[in-house]
């Protein structure tokens, strides 16, 4: 498949079209499989497609096991909800390195009354084989304010992504992010001269990713 491009498709049969040990570095923002509807905005976005079981997940996990190069890293966003299942299936296949967590500046939504608020999500710090992070050591607690979601009702913070991307990749590397979303990925993947492959179902928001990548492309331009 072409690189430097989001293929607005199920990443399911996306995956099966890339080559075996093709890509560099995964990192992604899958479902978490608890039907989520953001309601921190007043304008709503649609509901996350595939959002209310993770029957997916063993089949998804395969593919990305046979596209990943060896000794590459990968990361997949998680929350409490289901991270037990998360990490028993990434296991079979891979080496769960360490959970990353991501502290947002505030605070989520929820059961105002009767829950504690949250301010925290997972990130699964995953090995195929082994390869060492680029730079000095850093803390598995990550400190990012949140988005907003502007663009997406999960939108992760483009300063997160370049981080990770700085700490798993180096130059023209090949990463691949399968739920491409509102194209945070691509957008850093850019800036950082990394190639990429997304994948994004929902049809709205990979017209949002292409908008993002568009208006990137055109500042790089004119830096240049």
């Amino acid at each position: 498949m072409e690189l430097n491009k989001i293929y607005n498709m199920d990443c399911l049969e996306g995956l099966k079209k890339l080559e075996d040990n093709s890509i560099d570095l995964i990192v992604t923002d899958p479902p978490y499989g608890m039907d989520f509807q953001s309601n921190y905005r007043k304008e709503k976005h649609i509901k996350i497609e595939n959002d209310k079981d993770l029957s997916w997940l063993p089949t998804f996990l395969n593919q990305c096991n046979r596209v990943l190069k060896d000794n590459s890293h990968f990361y997949m966003c998680s929350s409490f909800h289901n991270l037990d299942y998360f990490m028993q299936e990434v296991k079979k296949i891979f080496e769960l390195k360490n959970i990353l967590v991501w502290v947002k500046n505030n605070t989520s939504m929820g059961d105002l009354e009767g829950d504690y608020a949250p301010q925290y999500e997972f990130i699964l710090f995953i090995q195929k084989g082994r390869k060492k992070l680029n730079g000095t050591r850093k803390s598995n607690v990550l400190k990012y304010s949140r988005t907003g979601n502007k663009y997406h009702p999960t939108e992760k913070p483009l300063e997160l992504i370049r981080f990770l991307l700085r700490n798993s990749s180096s130059k023209d590397d090949v990463v691949l992010d399968p739920f491409m979303g509102s194209g945070t990925t691509a957008v850093a993947c850019k800036e950082l001269d990394r190639k990429f492959i997304g994948y994004e179902l929902e049809e709205e928001h990979f017209l949002t990713s292409e908008k993002r990548l568009n208006k990137v492309n055109k500042s790089l331009k004119i830096f240049t």
